[in-house]
């Protein structure tokens, strides 16, 4: 049920957040997820190979709030139901009694 492909993904110069949702199946047999949100610098070695890694220098900082803030903006977006502040919306019901 993983998935071997990120949700979604950020980036700002070569910091990156990847968004990753795992399926997970419940005791009772209901499917549930998790969602967990990966931040990495994307750099060259001396090789010129393509790495990654959790490190941040100084500069890197403001891309990775940045990053961070679009990952958060869209995990708590992307179920309708929440609100802009992450919490449950009351039902229509609810908003009438």
């Amino acid at each position: 049920m993983t998935s071997t492909k990120p949700e979604k993904e950020f980036k700002a110069g070569a910091v990156r957040a990847t968004i990753w949702r795992n399926d997970h199946l419940s005791s009772d047999g209901k499917v549930f997820n998790s969602r967990k949100v990966v931040i990495e610098r994307i750099y060259r070695d001396a090789n010129q190979n393509f790495k990654t890694t959790g490190s941040l220098a100084v500069n890197d900082i403001p891309k990775a709030i940045v990053v961070l803030e679009k990952a958060y903006e869209f995990l708590i977006c992307s179920d309708g139901k929440r609100n802009a502040t992450g919490f449950h919306d009351a039902d229509e019901n609810e908003r009438d009694a």
